[in-house]
């Protein structure tokens, strides 16, 4: 039935009685059109107490979806790694998240961690141990390494626990010949980038420079060896002596590097420091000296040769100059300042001043070489101590003493974590400053398995704190991926700090347990986030 039209007057008090709404027993005709409804038939409430009203039976599909955001997070936190690295950031913060790359020490409270050795961009937990003793003199010049400069000519050094260091060991050069002399070769030179030394005691020798002549009639002296010797008495490096230089008609002697020949033979020296190959490539450096000219017909040119050196073989004379000495070796970006400014080792004597030709005059070289008599009857220079350089050689007519080779050195460097035993860590951050009291925190860490395998949650754990370190809650970490070899994504999402007593000073820590050298756990960069 429709019902078009309600009416004041429509419904009087008894046409509506609780029996009919009890019953059931409203019909049609209790309802009629137009003024059949009207305001006095309805009262004021309605009374269904005594009745039950059942709904059809229905289901309530939800259609959002909970979202997991744990990815997200962490991707956050690998996209604020590579942007910290990207831009050489150490630190610095996001919305109710910090980033730290370790770049540097910025984000750590060095006051509350313990064994921290940043290195590279890397934590690890480090332990010092003893230095190497013995050595003459120690250098520093090159950041995060000491040198060993062992300059007397023998002792011995100390080496407390197995390490790989860099070896240099040079001999000594040879000496400058006499009267129209060429000049002498450096000393043979021994370089090895990674070289491994264990616990033990080892012994050195540094080989001495050729000595001087009294007379003018004369080779040059061959140089001494520098050896590096183990406690077991073997020898693990020789550096053979320089050649000494030929003089006149007298050829050169042979030797690290060979010496140079005098005016008027072909005589040069050979070398006799072999390369040789090992785990960083070629080392073992020594070249052969050159040959002096003969006087052509109808000329006057008797000129003297360079000794060798350990970057590349003596100068040949020419019609009109003697020989320069061969090349050293530079050394100044691993060594620093060790020995001196230069760097440089190894390099041959020049040739000598021949009289009979004017304007000749004799040759230097870099690398500790003397320079080759610049008079006629004047001897050449010396070599340079410790380096190896070999003599100049005398002019024509000379009458002095001949020039003396330098002396050889022998140079150790290592990392100053060399010798660092690895340890347990302690790693906590400096307070970041959250806008209101957080009750939950994420941590994601990049670490490496440097050595063994670490257990997450047993070999390292994870923390955070929102009162500034006073009380921390620990995480479970997760493995979460790999970021490249041995290296590992680790974190936890929504830990519950609610219970630490309120604050706005958030802190994690890090701390790493069971460290040796058969499981070093190093740490890249963390991040820390809150709500």
């Amino acid at each position: 039935m429709a019902l078009t039209k309600v009416t004041s007057g429509g419904i009087t008090d008894s046409a509506i009685t609780s029996a009919k709404i009890n019953d059931g027993a409203i019909t049609n005709d209790d309802i009629k059109s137009d003024a059949a409804i009207t305001a006095g038939k309805l009262s004021a409430t309605l009374d269904l107490s005594s009745k039950t009203i059942t709904l059809p039976s229905a289901s309530v599909t939800a259609h959002v979806t909970q979202t997991d955001t744990t990815d997200i997070e962490t991707n956050i936190a690998l996209l604020g790694f590579y942007r910290a690295t990207d831009h050489s950031k150490a630190k610095y913060n996001l919305v109710d998240q910090v980033i730290d790359e370790y770049t540097d020490a910025t984000g750590v409270d060095a006051g509350n961690s313990t064994n921290e050795s940043l290195s590279s961009g890397v934590y690890v937990g480090a332990i010092a141990g003893s230095a190497p003793t013995g050595a003459t003199s120690t250098d520093t010049s090159i950041s995060g390494y000491t040198t060993l400069v062992l300059s007397a000519a023998s002792g011995s050094v100390v080496v407390p626990s197995s390490a790989n260091v860099t070896m240099l060991v040079v001999a000594g050069g040879g000496g400058g010949a006499g009267t129209s002399g060429g000049g002498a070769g450096a000393g043979g030179l021994i370089y090895k980038a990674t070289h491994a030394l264990t616990a033990q005691t080892y012994a050195w020798v540094r080989g001495a420079g050729g000595a001087a002549h009294s007379g003018s009639s004369s080779v040059g002296n061959v140089g001494a060896d520098s050896t590096w010797t183990d406690a077991s008495a073997s020898v693990e490096f020789t550096a053979k002596g320089g050649g000494g230089g030929g003089y006149q008609s007298t050829a050169a002697t042979d030797g690290g590097s060979g010496g140079g020949a005098g005016h008027d033979v072909d005589g040069a020296g050979s070398a006799t420091q072999s390369s040789q190959s090992g785990d960083s490539g070629t080392y073992g450096f020594g070249y052969d000296g050159a040959n002096g000219r003969s006087a052509d017909a109808g000329q006057n040119d008797y000129n003297t040769a360079g000794g060798g050196g350990a970057g590349s073989a003596g100068q040949a004379a020419t019609s009109t100059e003697s020989g320069d000495g061969g090349a050293g070796k530079d050394y100044s970006a691993i060594f620093g300042t060790a020995v001196g400014d230069s760097g440089w080792f190894a390099s041959g004597g020049g040739g000598g001043y021949v009289s009979n030709v004017a304007g000749l005059r004799g040759h230097t070289s870099a690398g500790g070489g003397g320079a080759g008599s610049a008079t006629a009857n004047g001897s050449g220079d010396d070599g340079q101590a410790l380096t190896g350089g070999g003599g100049g050689g005398s002019g024509d007519g000379g009458t002095g003493t001949t020039a003396a080779g330098g002396s050889g050195i022998i140079l150790i460097r290592y990392a100053n974590s060399a010798f660092i035993s690895v340890g347990d860590l302690t790693l906590q951050s400096v307070a970041n400053t959250a806008e209101s009291a957080p009750t939950t925190g994420d941590m994601v860490t990049l670490i490496e398995d440097a050595a063994g395998t670490a257990t997450i949650n047993t070999d390292i754990k994870g923390y955070i704190s929102r009162n500034g370190g006073t009380t921390f809650t620990q995480g479970t970490l997760v493995d979460e991926g790999g970021w490249g070899t041995n290296k590992r994504i680790l974190a936890f999402h929504n830990l519950d700090i609610s219970g630490q007593s309120s604050g706005t000073s958030m802190k994690y820590k890090i701390t790493t347990h069971n460290q040796s050298a058969s499981k070093e756990t190093k740490i890249h960069a963390t991040s820390l986030a809150w709500a």
